[in-house]
């Protein structure tokens, strides 16, 4: 009884987190583009079907307004990062979300942010750096 309680718990929270991301992205890239729908790029199987209305997934990079992840066939479309290793290595992505000690955080890059001619709302600019 204690291992499907503990397995009910463990998919809750995952579908949980999922459904967190999906709204961070959605309030971020749609106030970052300006757009009501914004097109997103990714090869990370986990994010290939978001489930919102104002993203939606391509499969030519060149036809996305975001690249969600990695991408080496992408270089001139903004990056934005799931991990925070990731991030710092890569110093042409426009920011990063990733989960630490079971927290979530958020980190922006301003300089390329400006490169890309990208908005920042008031709600996202502690997020700045």
């Amino acid at each position: 009884m204690r291992i499907i309680f503990s397995v009910i718990i463990t998919v809750a929270c995952l579908l949980y987190a999922q459904d967190t991301e999906v709204k961070l992205f959605t309030k971020l890239f749609t106030s970052l583009f300006n757009k009501k729908i914004v097109y997103v790029y990714t090869e990370n199987p986990k994010y290939k079907k978001l489930h919102s209305i104002f993203l939606k997934n391509v499969d030519d990079c060149n036809k996305a307004d975001i690249v969600l992840g990695i991408s080496k066939a992408c270089k001139n479309k903004p990056h934005f990062l799931l991990d925070y290793y990731e991030y710092k290595r890569h110093k042409n992505a426009i920011g990063a979300f990733y989960w630490r000690k079971g927290r979530p955080q958020l980190r922006l890059r301003k300089n390329m942010i400006l490169k890309y001619k990208l908005t920042i709302t008031p709600e996202f600019e502690e997020f700045l750096e």
